[in-house]
């Protein structure tokens, strides 16, 4: 039986649901993820595309790094 796991936002209008085992698991100390989580690293799963399904309205985010790269995260 796979392992079913969804996160939502905090306004709770869009949620992911990821089936199955992650494929990384990783913590980030970056400034972006210290003021996301008000703690000093974020925690992070990561999963194949086709185990994940969305629900609710989100946009393509674009974040620069610390090294100062770009990070994409799309819809």
């Amino acid at each position: 039986m796979a392992i079913v796991r969804t996160a939502t936002c905090s306004c709770g209008q869009l949620s992911a649901t990821a089936i199955g085992e992650p494929i990384r698991v990783s913590v980030c100390h970056c400034l972006a993820c210290q003021r996301r989580t008000g703690s000093v690293f974020g925690a992070q799963a990561r999963f194949p595309a086709g185990a994940v399904t969305t629900s609710g309205e989100f946009r393509e985010y674009v974040r620069i790094g610390d090294s100062g790269g770009a990070v994409e995260h799309l819809p």
